[in-house]
Formats: structure tokens, sequence, C-alpha cells
């Protein structure tokens, strides 16, 4: 792609005015600023007061909590409009809640359609029973929940629970997906109605329930439970076993319980079989190369990106088949990096892929999206901003993009990069990382 066509690419990215939004620095941000870029708050407390229909709170990474930036907890987020709220961490965001009883988030009706994606929950009260880090409405059984509700690419630790879901608040279209559940002292996902998907993630090494729900219909699929005393608990008789489809459970003492479970799981599941992870005692839970979990999983769920942002159904094993791997990783044949020196204002890209004779792509935007190609990975480019110019070679895909000529950006402007490939002797794409630049 000629420098002419990239500096096309700023033009446009200058003008691009999305949303509001709020921008949060838990080290140098203070709560009296407006929340831009250049200005940041200091809490996500305070900027989801200041948020509304459609907003975007944009967490830098560092250290929240009681103890490191002052959150108040519970953020209760939907007490006034804010349907389709985005709450994303950027880089390493930890939210740590030092012995805390009190949930993180309560998502209230208000808040419909909101996503939160890709930040780390840790360190709660692991002994009270109804500990827990997300919580459906403003309290037990409120019957004020949001509903439609993502939350994807974030990290459960040494926490009691995960997500409880009430009753009274008959949750439904929430979207849990490709996140990590790792040393829970009770039930990681606690459902008790309603209808959400519940897909792509790992549960290791948890004390007691993976999976509760006493829902009939939520779909249950391509998790991978490792470790825990009991996988899936489900006491309504009318319970839908077919809903749990393709998850593989391993070392878990009792695989299921309750009424709901009279007729067995389906065949598609997988029991006592090892995942063949990379070193899980160590916190590394990706696939071996040899893992009997890739492409094992089932395609029909919705699929947006992996843990590290790996576009999910990638044909990672070359076997021409597009299907998903169990779990909250998914290998890829194709891997990009990229490095922003601002004071030069040079960009430097690097596109490799590990099968020989592959021809990289790299595709810019400056928002993440999701745009399902039919046949193909799903490629997480916003389809509203993407500028249809790009990088491409045979791998390795190496140059640097001189931007010293270009427009300024709007501060806070980021460049968002997806890579895919065409591999030969294969009928499909495949699709690799995803990686953001702060410009």
């Amino acid at each position: 792609m000629s420098i002419r066509l990239f500096v096309a690419i700023c033009a446009v990215a200058a003008t691009l005015h999305a949303q509001q939004e709020l921008w949060v620095d838990p080290a140098l941000g203070n709560d009296a600023n407006p929340g831009t870029w250049t200005a940041p708050l200091r809490t996500l407390g305070y900027a989801v007061t200041l948020a509304g229909n459609n907003d975007k709170i944009m967490l830098l990474a560092g250290a929240y909590g009681p103890n490191f930036n002052g959150e108040t907890l519970p953020i209760s987020v939907g007490t006034i409009p804010q349907a389709n709220l985005l709450i994303r961490g950027i880089g390493n965001v930890t939210f740590d809640l030092a012995g805390s009883t009190q949930p993180l988030f309560r998502l209230i009706n208000g808040a419909n359609g909101a996503r939160i994606t890709n930040i780390t929950i840790q360190n709660s009260d692991q002994a009270g029973w109804w500990t827990r880090a997300i919580n459906s409405g403003s309290g037990v059984n409120a019957g004020n929940a949001a509903m439609n509700v993502e939350i994807d690419r974030c990290r459960f630790v040494n926490l009691n629970r995960g997500f409880v879901l009430w009753t009274g608040d008959n949750v439904t279209g929430w979207r849990i997906h490709d996140n990590l559940f790792w040393n829970l002292t009770n039930d990681a996902i606690l459902e008790y109605s309603g209808s959400n998907e519940i897909t792509n993630n790992t549960f290791w090494g948890n004390t007691w329930k993976a999976y509760i729900s006493d829902s009939t219909n939520s779909v249950c699929a391509n998790n991978l439970i490792v470790g825990c005393t009991i996988a899936f608990e489900n006491n309504n008789a009318a319970n839908g076993v077919a809903r749990y489809r393709n998850n593989w459970i391993f070392q878990c003492p009792t695989v299921t319980q309750g009424a709901g479970f009279a007729a067995g799981l389906p065949a598609s599941n997988t029991t006592g079989q090892d995942p063949l992870l990379v070193n899980p005692t160590a916190g590394d839970f990706h696939p071996q190369t040899a893992s009997p979990v890739i492409d094992a999983g089932d395609a029909a769920v919705f699929a947006r990106a992996d843990l590290d942002g790996i576009s999910r159904i990638v044909d990672s094993d070359l076997n021409g088949s597009l299907l998903p791997e169990i779990g909250c990783y998914e290998l890829s044949p194709v891997s990009m990096s990229a490095t922003w020196d601002p004071q030069n204002r040079l960009l430097f890209v690097n596109a490799n892929a590990t099968v020989a004779g592959a021809f990289v792509f790299v595709l810019f935007a400056f928002d993440d999206g999701l745009v399902q190609v039919p046949g193909h990975s799903p490629i997480l480019i916003d389809q509203a901003t993407f500028i249809p110019s790009w990088l491409s070679a045979p791998a390795p895909l190496q140059t640097v993009l001189n931007l010293g000529n270009s427009p300024p950006f709007q501060p806070g402007a980021r460049l968002v990069m997806h890579t895919l490939a065409i591999l030969p002797g294969l009928p499909s794409l495949a699709g690799g990382n995803q990686v953001w630049v702060q410009m």
C-alpha cells in the first residue's frame, strides 16, 4: 500500500466523530478532568456517571480498585439511560477488589446492550456465599436487570463467584464468551433463569461448580472445564440437554448433577480426556499444537475474538475446516505486531505465518467491530470506519510507514489493524490477531 493511500486513511481518521468517549487513567487521571484523552478521569465509577447511550469508556492500562485508584464498589451501570455502553480495557487493565464482598458491576436495565471487554477482575472475598464479581440488576431478584449484555475477553481470578444472574431478573440475551475463570471458590456462573449464551470460556481449578443453571434453553457450548468439583448442575426437570454442545470436561469428579440431567450430556461433549494445554500450572491455558480441543468446537455460536484478540473460527490445523477451538484461546497460523514511534511518526508493521507460501494482509480501521465473511473467518474490522486499502505481501511482511506529512490525529485516535492470510491449498482465509496502536 502506498504512503499516499495511508495518508488518506489518516485524513479520514481525523474526521471521524463517534459517540462520546470517556478516558480513564488510574495512575495519572483526575475525576475533576473532562475525561478526554489528554485529560482523563481517574476512576471508572465516575466515568459511568457521565456516560450515556452509545458512549464508550476506554480504560487505560493499570491497577484499578479501592486500594489503587479509589474505586467505590459496586459500580452500577444503567441507573440512567446507557444503552449499548461499551467499557473497554486497553492493554493490561486489572481491577483488584482487595477482599471486598461487593460486586464490581451491577448491570441495570438502563444499560441494555452494554458490553464489557478485556479486563481482569481479581481478589474478591472468597468465603461469603453470595460474593460475586458481576450481578444482574441492582440487587437480589430486583427484576431490573439489563438485557443483551456482552461480557467477553475478561479474566476472573481468585474470586468467589464470577456471575450471579438472579431468578427475578429473568436475564435474556447475555453473551458470556471467551473468558477465563481461574481459582474461584464457588460457582463461576450461576444462572437461575433466562435465555443466554455461555460459550468458549475456560474454567480451571475452581473449587465448586463451573456452570449452574436452571434455565431450560440457554446455549452452553465450546467451554473447557478442568479441575472443578462439578462441571454442570441443572435442577429443572424441563431442561433441554441439547443446549449443552461441544464442551470439554476433564478431572471433574462430578460432570453433571441435578434433575435437569436425567438424559445425560449429548455425545458432542467430551469427558475424561486431557486437553493438552501448554502450561496450566503456570497460568498458560493455550492449547498445544497437538491438543484435541483444536477444531473441536461448534461453529454455530456467536464468534468475535479469543482472549488474545485472535479472530474465532480459524483453520488452525490447516485441514480446510473452519471450526473453533474449545476454550478461551484460538490458535492461528497468522500473527502480527505493530509499533508506533510518535516522535518520528513511524509505524512499524510485521506480519508472518507459520505456513510456507502464505500471502498475508493487514487491514486498517479506527475502531473494532465484527465482519462476518461467509465461508471464512470473522474479521475484526469495524465496517463503519474500515478504509478499503491494506498492506499485502508474501509472508513475512515487514514494513515501516512514515506518517511525517500526514494530518494530525485526533486526541485518543487509535489505529486498529487485523491480519489475515491466504494459505496455499486451502479454500478459506486464515484470520489472525488484532493489534491496537494509540496514535
